[in-house]
């Protein structure tokens, strides 16, 4: 028997929620339920009137929904660090992070910050963003039930099906020279599952995971589609009998707020729905999730984050 998002869903009154890219996508199939259970919802990103948009969606089907704007541009990171701060001005507990935001199989470009698009928006300013804000996670933690502060990574079965077989490039973590963009996505996503897995180990107050949605239809296809001409006679395919946003984001809410999940979870990696399951050999690699972490962090102290 499939399990549905209601099975689950506790009533989420009294907690804080960030989503990113929670206007679209994934990223709304997630903060309409998150809000629809009581939780204010922080939707993080670039676009103020497509969150306008989003919200008068929200109020129209719950009208006593508490959505807030937070402005963020994962390809900067000072975009970044200002989004940070200025939750920390208005809240200061965080009780859920759900680093959802991310691009797909982009045509090679470096941010302002010299950084690979896809590794940049999928997962360095996703570490930046988790780092800062884990005060308000860890004060949240203090105060709450075990297990119900949490961070969730939206990564994708890419990270073992594209990313290169050696795991992470730290020689190359742009993968500048004779990757494709599909390698460079699953880079980014087994990026997003050494991240949860290491962040779990040195705080395992907090319940961090990776879940893969499933094939869900959005508009990330936009990526592949323009960089990838070919992809357009396989896309119907792909996507035959793929749900929407609303039922495609059930896995990233089981993650998110399941009571069946547990300190042995931490650090995971779950199919849809609630499946977990090992990630790939590089997914499970403790010594490279901690060789990405300080590497990140390094990277950080450069930038002076």
């Amino acid at each position: 028997m499939a399990i549905t998002v209601e099975s689950f869903m506790p009533d989420l009154s009294g907690r804080v929620a960030l989503v990113t890219g929670g206007y679209a996508g994934l990223g709304f199939g997630t903060s309409i339920e998150l809000a629809r259970k009581g939780a204010r919802v922080y939707i993080a990103g670039r676009s103020e009137s497509k969150y306008q948009e989003t919200v008068q969606n929200i109020i129209a089907e719950y009208p006593a929904a508490d959505v807030r704007f937070l402005p963020l541009d994962l390809t900067d990171l000072g975009s970044v660090s200002r989004a940070a701060g200025a939750f920390m001005q208005q809240e200061s507990r965080l009780n859920l992070l759900v680093n959802n935001a991310g691009v797909m199989c982009t045509p090679y470009e470096e941010t302002k910050d010299g950084f690979e698009m896809q590794i940049a928006v999928n997962y360095i300013s996703h570490f930046l963003l988790t780092k800062l804000l884990l005060p308000c996670m860890l004060k949240a933690a203090e105060g709450s039930p075990a297990g119900t502060v949490r961070v969730v990574n939206v990564s994708s079965d890419g990270h073992e099906k594209l990313a290169p077989k050696r795991g992470i490039i730290f020689e190359d973590t742009n993968l500048r020279d004779d990757y494709s963009v599909w390698a460079r996505y699953g880079h980014s996503k087994l990026a997003n599952v050494l991240h949860a897995k290491e962040l779990a180990r040195r705080y395992p107050s907090i319940i961090s995971v990776s879940v893969h949605p499933g094939t869900v239809k959005t508009n990330l296809s936009q990526g592949p589609l323009s960089s990838t001409p070919l992809y357009r006679f396989v896309k119907p395919l792909v996507e035959l009998g793929a749900p929407g946003p609303r039922k495609g984001a059930a896995n990233i809410l089981f993650a998110a707020v399941s009571r069946s999940l547990s300190s042995s979870d931490n650090g995971g990696y779950f199919l849809p729905v609630g499946i977990k399951t090992k990630a790939s050999r590089s997914g499970e690699n403790s010594e490279m999730a901690q060789k990405l972490w300080e590497w990140t962090e390094e990277e950080m102290r450069k930038r002076s984050y």
